[in-house]
């Protein structure tokens, strides 16, 4: 049976950080060095919009990158992924973004609906007068459609949150089969992101408040991506089901 341990994770791309390191270096040092050049562009918005637009390009491509290390799938040199395989990866991450962007605005319409057919005071509503509102049960209504517009993009964000790990680990663009691999596994896979995310943030909110941002950011690329790619290779190893010789392997995502 497939089960996700998130500490057995952490602890294994702990372990795998020196591989890590030695097989993307130039792609951690190439994001480090982005971080002075996004404040050289600071004067010019032309400047800004190209600098955030490589930002993201070089960012996917070494995440790419050190999860193939990560997973020991044809490493790119230095940790920088190219060609076909960063194609994948890009062309997973769009469909999971207009899959994703398909189910907000269904939910958003449905709770406008939901909304426009309560009866509720919405003047009431702007001035925070519960009192006059409306019915509480109709109030109760209205809480447990936002508690669902906020809980499925949650549920569904999770369950697609392996597709880098699974598109390079495949060979092809894998987008909403990856929620195949997370099945029953959401509250374990919730654990290991707290726990990737923690550390970094507590990390930012101190470095801002000593004027230590860009070396806190330095320091997390140094650090936190590739031990997280690691994590999360992990995490996908101790999870996938597929092999080259499944039934049907050849088919996209």
């Amino acid at each position: 049976m497939r089960r996700l341990r998130p500490t057995r994770a952490v602890a294994s791309a702990l372990r795998g950080l020196p591989r890590l390191w030695a097989g993307g270096w130039a792609g951690l040092l190439l994001l480090a060095l982005m971080i002075p050049l996004g404040g050289w562009t600071a004067g010019s918005d032309a400047a800004q919009h190209l600098f955030t637009g490589m930002a993201v390009v070089l960012t996917l491509a070494v995440w790419t990158g050190l999860t193939a290390v990560a997973l020991d799938r044809d490493p790119p040199p230095g940790g920088v992924a190219t060609g076909p395989v960063l194609l994948r990866v890009a062309l997973a991450a769009g469909l999971n973004l207009i899959f994703l962007a398909m189910i907000a605005v269904v939910l958003a319409l449905v709770s406008l609906a939901i909304a426009g057919m309560s009866g509720l005071d919405l003047e009431a509503i702007q001035a925070r007068d519960w009192a006059n509102v409306g019915p509480v049960w109709q109030l109760a209504v209205l809480g447990l459609v936002g508690l669902i517009v906020l809980i499925v993009p949650l549920l569904l964000i999770v369950r697609l949150s392996l597709f880098v790990q699974a598109t390079v680990g495949r060979g092809h663009a894998v987008s909403l089969n990856t929620m195949g691999i997370a099945q029953g596994s959401f509250w374990a896979l919730m654990v290991l992101f707290l726990g990737l995310a923690v550390p970094p943030l507590a990390l930012l909110g101190w470095a801002a408040s000593h004027g230590l941002i860009e070396l806190a950011m330095v320091a997390l690329i140094g650090l936190w991506m590739p031990v997280s790619a690691g994590a999360l290779a992990a995490a996908y190893g101790q999870l996938e089901y597929w092999s080259p010789d499944s039934p049907g392997h050849l088919g996209g995502g």
